[in-house]
């Protein structure tokens, strides 16, 4: 079968971290993550994918949504709330943005968000996510040398001073990269599509922009003979790992319907602490306890009888549960940490590929940090995201964006 047939067969709508697939969406996602790996290969070969596009996740914030509105043709600016359902908070003047988002820091960047995007004559309607206003361009030395720098969220971007780069950045009022297309006949109707074709759009030294597509622009990211040569074995024992995984999984897992919600949030909590699954029985006995502690706190809490029972038999049932599918769960968490091993195989070359350097603010200053991640999107939209899980996603669970909650 064709990666591209596998790929439209495979549906989602959510954007899962890549090694999760295999438990939230059984056999046929470890199918679809092994087509991932099979367009990751070809792009960082320097062989285009039809079936899949790569997009670089920039750590911007807030998202801005903006462009032409179909139901009026007016420019405007906004965040995710445009669409809010309603009550959209849709700014076409400095009056709108006061109205709808005050005039704090978020107010502000919206309106210089409206004053210079309006300058690329967007005809349609995109969301980008900020990087920064004049403002925020700070300069510093790193490694020795002059930079100037920018935190829109939790990762610092750090560009040499008197580069090209550096003199487009300096000269511009807003930095934006936008990721995501809206389509539809009216405003609250619109569907979100991933990418964003830029090509159209008017240039103007008052913004830097681009689209998020992968590129190599230091010429290093591409996969030598030998590591492809590896990348293709790794697919293999991958695929040799899937044939121990039951067809059935979903069923399976969805058997209990506390497991795959809980898992996730087991994950995210390992994470926190700065670990991830590496043995199937450790991880079991963690999840038992993880889920046995949190079903617990929701008991002391109760005073209805009923309800009550109904958890304390939760507690029961969940190492029944786990007991009765050691096997194929098992043969999941193998699969997984061998989709984490080549994850993180993958990233360390794309890294490579970034002209903006990226860092972590630390007590001891800043120190180099990989970029917040990469999307990989098949033609009929299904997407996953390839993170540093104990890099970005580490830091960014365990810190609070200014605008994560902007509305």
């Amino acid at each position: 079968m064709l990666i591209e047939d596998v790929l439209t067969e495979f549906k989602r709508t959510h954007l899962e971290h890549i090694e999760d697939i295999i438990i939230t969406d059984g056999f046929e996602g470890g199918k679809a993550v092994i087509e991932y790996f099979r367009g990751l290969l070809l792009t960082l070969k320097g062989t285009s994918s039809e079936a899949m596009s790569v997009s670089v996740k920039w750590d911007g914030a807030p998202a801005v949504v903006c462009g032409t509105n179909p139901d009026n043709g007016r420019f405007f600016v906004g965040t995710k709330s445009v669409f809010n359902p309603g009550t959209p908070k849709i700014n076409y003047t400095k009056r709108d943005i006061a109205k709808n988002h005050g005039t704090e820091e978020l107010g502000q960047k919206l309106l210089k968000c409206l004053v210079h995007l309006k300058k690329l004559n967007i005809q349609g309607v995109v969301q980008g996510d900020l990087l920064y206003t004049d403002e925020d361009i700070t300069r510093k030395n790193i490694g020795g040398k002059p930079h100037l720098t920018f935190t829109p969220n939790q990762i610092t971007y750090a560009v040499p001073e008197g580069s090209d780069l550096s003199k487009q950045i300096d000269a511009a009022k807003v930095g934006i990269i936008f990721h995501t297309t809206y389509v539809g006949d009216k405003l609250a109707d619109m569907n979100a599509q991933g990418g964003a074709d830029v090509s159209s759009f008017s240039k103007n030294s008052a913004v830097f922009f681009d689209n998020a597509v992968y590129k190599d622009v230091s010429g290093s990211a591409k996969f030598t003979s030998e590591e492809t040569e590896y990348f293709l074995q790794q697919i293999e024992k991958l695929e040799s790992l899937l044939t121990a995984v039951p067809r059935n999984l979903v069923d399976l897992f969805g058997a209990n319907k506390d497991f795959v919600p809980t898992f996730q949030i087991y994950i995210n909590a390992m994470v926190k602490q700065g670990q991830l699954p590496d043995n199937a029985d450790k991880f079991v006995a963690g999840f038992k306890k993880f889920y046995t502690d949190r079903i617990q706190q929701q008991i002391s809490g109760l005073k209805a009888q009923k309800a009550l029972q109904l958890r304390q038999d939760k507690i029961k049932q969940m190492p029944q549960f786990l007991s009765k599918l050691k096997k194929p769960l098992n043969a999941s968490l193998t699969f997984y940490k061998q989709v984490q091993q080549m994850k993180s195989f993958v990233l360390k070359k794309m890294n490579q590929a970034m002209a903006i350097g990226s860092f972590a603010q630390t007590d001891n200053g800043l120190e180099v940090t990989e970029p917040e991640g990469f999307v990989a999107v098949d033609k009929s939209g299904n997407a996953v995201k390839l993170v540093d899980r104990l890099g970005f996603s580490r830091r960014n669970l365990t810190a609070v964006s200014k605008f994560k909650k902007a509305k």
